[in-house]
């Protein structure tokens, strides 16, 4: 008998939500074949079986939420035979989701043991059901039938605006995948008149309740609560702010090489390689030299120590939906421009659609962001700790110049960096810079491209 448990993701995640279990008490289970769905802050992903044997015990049902370390299930050997001597065939085996469930997306609502709002909802959630009045609403009476053990998953938002419009949750229809309630169905009970009206006993409220999500109120203001991602990234960067002695500065490149080489080979790239040639990996190549050559960048300060790293795991700002990602590309420094590319768009690409390896998430020792493409001029990154700098890449674009005493137009591009004064001064930080930016302006990246 061998227990399962939850899942380290990353270096600050310290606890995770139990999304959807893909195999029942009873199950076969292979080696790595996945096991249950689970989201935290830094990413939602499967996670696999390291044994094979039988599952023979959920110890967390779905929708909780649990420390990592905690013991979630148990397996048994391929007999199925437990510590007891039984087999998990004598264990009665719990009812099965039903067919909706199959296609479930990984960021299904969190269940009540978590007071989050998870990154991606529900379908059903995200677009608000109109539903009618039958639909929306079971008689009075009578509380609606046991809909099954997923209908009980209700998201954080779903609970918050059942309390506001004093929303009887037994009196709504779910229209969500396995019959959870969802937004627009509490929305719908609420406009064919199922809310009830607060009770003479209950106490008189001094303010007027708030506003549900999504309602404009008066002076055109919009209601939307913070997400538990915004909340989280909220905490960290706040907390990176409190612990470091964060200072900056920049460097304006001259990237006027690169962009001609890209824009003479970026469409035999993609049609080789299945994916656009953009400016990052030219950052990220000249960037993880730069930190080889100044490794005190690439440290990490623990408690009264520098942990100075002479290998480089570069972390790369994703932007989607949600908010923000950093997956890591490890073994950086190993890497050519163009491995670097490839790895680069399989961790972004990946990211945006909730399909990151729980490794990939942490061990970073240094991080990049792109605000570029977005249209920013330089920005002031905050510090992904326990790292000591973040380099932000804003966007190229052509400006007018002085090049050898000649007014002339070139792709230019200022690339600033945010680093913490208890590991990094300012001549290092300078000169780390420096070494960047003539990488970017000096090196033949074709022939590392091997194009």
């Amino acid at each position: 008998m061998s227990s399962v448990k939850m899942p380290q993701l990353g270096e600050t995640v310290i606890e995770g939500t139990i999304l959807k279990w893909l195999k029942q008490e009873g199950d076969q289970v292979a080696v790595d074949e996945p096991l249950f769905e689970i989201s935290t802050d830094k990413v939602d992903t499967e996670v696999p079986a390291s044994e094979a044997g039988v599952l023979t015990k959920i110890l967390v049902p779905e929708g909780s939420t649990v420390a990592v370390g905690t013991e979630v299930a148990e397996i048994s050997g391929s007999d199925g035979t437990g510590a007891d001597g039984h087999g998990a065939q004598d264990k009665e085996k719990p009812e099965a989701a039903d067919a909706s469930d199959a296609g479930t997306p990984k960021s299904a609502p969190t269940g009540p043991s978590t007071p989050v709002e998870t990154p991606q909802a529900d379908p059903a959630a995200q677009v608000p059901q109109v539903s009618t009045p039958s639909q929306a609403i079971a008689p009075a009476a009578d509380a609606l039938p046991d809909r099954g053990p997923r209908s009980q998953i209700l998201s954080p938002l779903v609970r918050k605006l059942a309390a506001e419009q004093n929303v009887d949750l037994s009196r709504v229809a779910g229209t969500g995948s396995g019959g959870r309630i969802t937004k627009g169905d509490i929305e719908a009970f609420v406009a064919a008149g199922g809310a009830t009206t607060p009770t003479a006993d209950a106490p008189a409220s001094k303010a007027a309740a708030p506003a549900p999500e999504g309602a404009v109120a008066a002076g055109g203001e919009e209601i939307v609560p913070v997400s538990h991602i915004r909340k989280l990234i909220g905490e960290h960067m706040k907390a990176s702010l409190e612990v470091s002695a964060r200072a900056w500065n920049a460097v304006e490149v001259n990237m006027e090489n690169v962009a001609r080489l890209r824009e003479r080979h970026k469409e035999a790239f993609k049609a080789r390689e299945g994916f656009g040639l953009t400016y990052m990996p030219f950052v990220t190549r000249a960037v993880t030299e730069a930190l080889v050559a100044f490794p005190m960048v690439n440290s990490e300060l623990r408690g009264d120590q520098i942990v100075v790293k002479h290998f480089v795991n570069m972390g790369i700002a994703v932007s989607y939906d949600e908010g923000l990602i950093v997956p890591v590309v490890k073994g950086c420094d190993t890497m050519n421009l163009l491995g670097i590319a490839r790895a680069i768009n399989d961790v972004a690409t990946r990211a945006r659609s909730k399909k990151l390896k729980p490794d990939e998430v942490h061990e970073g020792t240094f991080t990049i962001t792109n605000p570029g493409p977005f249209g920013s001029i330089i920005s002031v990154p905050i510090i992904n700790q326990p790292q000591s700098a973040i380099l932000a890449f804003d966007t190229v674009e052509k400006r007018v110049v002085v090049v050898e005493d000649a007014i002339a137009i070139r792709h230019m591009v200022y690339i600033s960096m945010s680093w913490d004064h208890r590991l990094i001064d300012g001549a290092l930080a300078s000169q780390f810079l420096s070494r960047v930016k003539q990488n970017l302006e000096t090196w033949d990246f074709a022939e590392d491209l091997a194009l």
